[in-house]
């Protein structure tokens, strides 16, 4: 079957919405149902002129590229990974990635939105943010083993990743655990603080 096959009896239609309009390929292939290709694969095969001329993407126009800089808004939006976008947004990788690229491009987005590929590394981001944990407490949390070398890494490489809200206690040497020690006699449970040594 020739590529544009589905065309049939659609082509003097398709011929004059290519030379009249500034519909892009993808949006004639939506309303004639074939692809961007076949589109332009027939446009080039049929040597057509176009007299108006297709804009370029209207950033300002598109629903997509307008809910992605809403989710770039977000706090630590950069931290989302691409999995995470695209399940919101509701789309395919390949079509968000596009519309990220335009973003980025014309500067409505951070460098580093989108970028992120790991939804565990998003996972550990997320508690990293919020709790007084160790980075290997949390790596072990959401099954990373690597999580203070992806961190080391982004600051590296310019992230903006804040001071952690885990704070050492360098006095002591090490972090303190609580141990109960049971049956004293009296019936009382004593909390006996227990010093791990570091060396």
């Amino acid at each position: 079957m020739r590529i544009w096959g589905i065309l049939n009896g659609k082509e003097d239609n398709l011929v004059k919405d290519l030379e009249r309009t500034a519909l892009s390929f993808e949006k004639l292939g939506e309303r004639y149902g074939v692809s961007r290709q076949a589109i332009h694969f027939f446009y080039r095969r049929q040597r057509i002129t176009r007299s108006v001329k297709p804009r370029g993407h209207q950033t300002e126009r598109c629903r997509l590229c307008q809910k992605l800089i809403q989710i770039s808004n977000e706090p630590h939006s950069e931290f989302i990974s691409l999995p995470t976008i695209v399940n919101k947004i509701g789309q395919l990788g390949a079509e968000c990635r596009y519309h990220l690229r335009k973003l980025r491009e014309k500067g409505l987005v951070d460098e580093r939105f989108g970028r992120l590929g790991s939804k565990k590394v998003e996972k550990a981001y997320t508690i990293y943010f919020k709790e007084r944990l160790s980075m290997r407490s949390i790596g072990r949390k959401v099954g990373l083993k690597n999580f203070p070398s992806v961190v080391r890494k982004h600051r590296e490489l310019g992230w903006n990743v804040p001071p952690s809200l885990y704070v050492y206690n360098r006095r002591k040497g090490s972090r303190v655990k609580p141990e109960i020690q049971k049956g004293d006699g009296l019936g009382v449970d004593r909390t006996v603080w227990v010093s791990l040594s570091t060396g």
